[in-house]
């Protein structure tokens, strides 16, 4: 997981620099990573269609080694279409190694442990965030192609060594039928994940020009704020084998508020900092607990399900940047908060009707009791 977000961010912290040498403009640099999104996605969706006829351990391989070769294509690239090329190949990898690794924390441990084992795998992302962003800026000052290559491919490799490690003994395939038909979580997994991937791909800028800090201050400020993912992580442990829709929901509506209030609510950028901190906690356990719910719902298709999982954050990195841009371009800063809040709102609606269906289930009617004689 620590892999393919490191991957994913590679591209962002030299955009410019890149754009630059290779004589094309930011914003046509900047569609590379919808390329990486679309590749990433149609992996996914290919584990998904193909499902127990993949084993996870070479799932996890081959996505390490399409890493490591697209990190390295990207940094060797002598224009932008070989660059292209490259952030296609990382992008596949992030949907492979996402698919993969979250299907393997629950194969690969045992049924009492899978949900601890979900909440430590979760936490690769956002610590990719906290030590792969300032690795990443350190190599930029060398030059733009070591930072394509320095995290990703390191990571990549550690990735093998530890695939290496596993028993052999241990399953390394998922039983089950491949996923056919989209499952009904589907949908408020991509709404939701839409919702924060908008909040990931605007909030530096609402940094820089809300408070003229400078990019490299604002990636700092970020990453101190993605430590927020760690204290949220570990509160939800004890819930994640029990009771996660109603978490969802939660999480979902708590989401919403604090994006709102990131978005419109300017007092300082030590305040915005911490509310965007606050914002981490909640939607990065969000986003275990959808995971988690994921896992609860395919039963043995664990490898199928996953990899439906890892396309809805693909696509939903599309979907939250197109719609945060349209916002942002008719409304300011303010517009593109109140319609991200929208999206986490209305995630949860599918998982709030559904908890109040049980919760009327559980309870007797009203009259349908017979008075005692």
């Amino acid at each position: 997981m620590f892999a393919a977000q490191a991957g994913l961010l590679s591209l962002a912290l030299v955009l410019a620099s890149a754009a630059r040498e290779l004589d094309v403009s930011v914003a046509t640099a900047g569609q590379l990573r919808a390329l990486g999104g679309l590749a990433g996605g149609a992996a996914a969706i290919a584990v998904a269609l193909l499902g127990s006829r993949l084993q996870l351990r070479r799932t996890l391989v081959t996505g390490h080694a399409l890493l490591a070769a697209g990190a390295i294509a990207s940094a060797a690239a002598p224009n932008v279409a070989m660059l292209a090329v490259g952030q296609a190949a990382v992008g596949a990898a992030a949907g492979l190694l996402i698919s993969g690794a979250l299907a393997a924390s629950a194969a690969w441990t045992e049924p009492g442990r899978r949900a601890r084992a979900l909440a430590i795998v979760s936490l690769g992302q956002p610590m990719s965030w906290v030590a792969g962003m300032p690795l990443g800026g350190l190599l930029a000052e060398l030059d733009w192609r070591y930072t394509l290559v320095g995290v990703p491919l390191s990571a990549s490799l550690v990735g093998v060594l530890a695939l290496a490690r596993v028993p052999r003994r241990s399953r390394s395939s998922s039983a089950g039928r491949s996923l056919r038909s989209l499952p009904a979580w589907a949908l408020p997994e991509l709404i939701s994940y839409a919702a924060w991937s908008g909040v990931l791909v605007f909030a530096g800028a609402l940094l820089v020009e809300s408070y003229s800090v400078t990019p490299a201050a604002a990636g700092a400020l970020l990453g101190m704020a993605a430590l927020g993912a760690l204290p949220g992580n570990v509160l939800a442990r004890p819930w994640l084998a029990r009771q996660t829709r109603p978490l969802l929901v939660v999480l979902g509506v708590a989401a919403a508020l604090l994006t709102v209030l990131f978005g419109t609510v300017r007092p300082g950028v030590g305040a915005s900092t911490a509310i965007m901190a606050t914002l981490v906690l909640v939607a990065t356990t969000r986003t275990v607990a959808g995971s988690a719910f994921a896992l609860q719902s395919a039963g043995e298709r664990r490898l199928s399900a996953m990899g439906v999982r890892a396309a809805t954050g693909q696509f939903g990195y599309l979907v939250g940047a197109a719609v945060g841009g349209a916002a942002l371009a008719a409304g300011g800063y303010e517009l593109l908060a109140i319609s991200l809040a929208a999206l986490f709102a209305l995630g949860t609606v599918p998982h709030l009707i559904a908890t109040l269906s049980m919760i009327r289930e559980r309870c007797p009617k009203a009259g349908l009791v017979p008075a005692s004689s």
